[in-house]
């Protein structure tokens, strides 16, 4: 029966762990180890390959130089064919450029998942154009797209991909990833919170178009409107030095945490009144489903695959993005409103089951078969 298993080679960048990298790594857990042997290449050294590796699964850096470094397309073709891979997955655009290439010349299946949209991914319109033709020009190589909502289909069919190659599979939530969080007090001591306040949370990449900006400019005006309130910023990445500067300009810094990237989420929910996710652009947005199933209840942008998962006023509230009024005013409105918070959370307890791993998985799986 052991040879009988088929061989998934997961390749993503995996410099940092966000969303996509998450949604990997439960692949990889969930993918039916009786039919399927999975393995991860990581183009990026970062922290993702070493918790793969923890988990018990192969995991190795073929480490860029740069963007385009077309010579690592020759060591994925060695690594294929030293472990035997029949289809390799990949996710974000080094390992569509690399995964692909490598793939098309051993003559092996490709499934490609989008995760996001390109032209919110980039801090300049250069890098959105190079993101772009660099993904164009191997996308013909693939032979099932997956994309996460029906947002990022549309931006897939944009981009001239047949409708008939395109899958829209939501992701689900990973519940097995939960540790059970510490108590409450305790994790308030950890990061400095205080518990008559109402604690309002970011948990997202520190990246422009997650709009950590925008909250904190929002949290400013709550401070000023008298609202007794904290503000938790939980992630890691580029925008840090912008974002801790603009805490010191708005005067923010004993109101505001940034405590890094946080690995026991659960214990973060558990601290947290509302969640906000004032994104530019989020292809589905798995934090909003955290936030979900740990019952708090959330605001966020109308954007990209949002709106497939909160009802607006019913499980969620969603705001324009980028508008820091209509933030700060939603934000105020459920500070001082705790039923209406109430009934979003327990509207969102109920809708988050419908977005599972098992069903997500199973829906990937199926695509693999019809492509070995």
């Amino acid at each position: 029966m052991a040879q009988q298993r088929k061989k998934i080679l997961h390749m993503i960048g995996g410099g940092e762990i966000g969303g996509a990298e998450e949604l990997v790594f439960t692949l990889l857990k969930m993918t039916d180890p009786s039919k399927y042997e999975v393995h991860l290449v990581c183009l990026c050294p970062g922290p993702f390959a070493e918790l793969v590796d923890k988990a018990g699964f192969p995991a190795t850096v073929i480490p860029m130089r740069h963007r385009i470094d077309l010579s690592k397309i020759r060591d994925v073709r060695h690594y294929i064919r030293n472990q035997q891979i029949d289809l390799v997955h990949t996710h974000g655009v080094r390992a569509n450029l690399i995964g692909r290439s490598a793939a098309k010349r051993e003559g092996i299946p490709i499934v490609t998942t989008f995760h996001s949209m390109l032209r919110y991914d980039y801090d300049s319109p250069w890098k959105v154009l190079i993101a772009r033709l660099l993904t164009m020009c191997t996308n013909h190589y693939t032979n099932r797209f997956i994309a996460i909502s029906h947002a990022i289909e549309e931006d897939l069919l944009e981009m001239h991909i047949p409708a008939d190659k395109i899958q829209v599979i939501h992701s689900g939530l990973d519940i097995a990833k939960f540790t059970s969080p510490q108590n409450p007090d305790e994790i308030r001591r950890q990061l400095g919170l205080n518990s008559d306040c109402i604690t309002f949370t970011m948990v997202a990449r520190l990246h422009p178009v997650k709009g950590q900006r925008y909250f904190l400019q929002a949290a400013c005006q709550l401070l000023d409107a008298g609202i007794k309130t904290q503000f938790l910023l939980i992630g890691e990445g580029i925008d840090r030095p912008r974002l801790e500067a603009q805490v010191r300009e708005l005067g923010l810094g004993s109101a505001v945490r940034m405590p890094g990237y946080y690995r026991n989420i659960a214990d973060i929910y558990e601290v947290t009144d509302i969640l906000c996710v004032p994104s530019l652009m989020e292809g589905l947005g798995l934090v909003i489903l955290e936030g979900m199933y740990f019952g708090v209840p959330i605001i966020a942008s109308n954007v990209g695959g949002i709106p497939e998962l909160i009802e607006d006023g019913k499980s969620g509230i969603l705001i324009p993005p980028a508008d820091v009024q209509a933030l700060f005013e939603t934000m105020y409105r459920l500070a001082v409103n705790p039923d209406l918070a109430q009934t979003l959370a327990h509207q969102g307890k109920q809708r988050v089951q419908h977005f599972t791993v098992e069903n997500m998985t199973r829906q990937v799986e199926e695509c693999y078969e019809g492509l070995i």
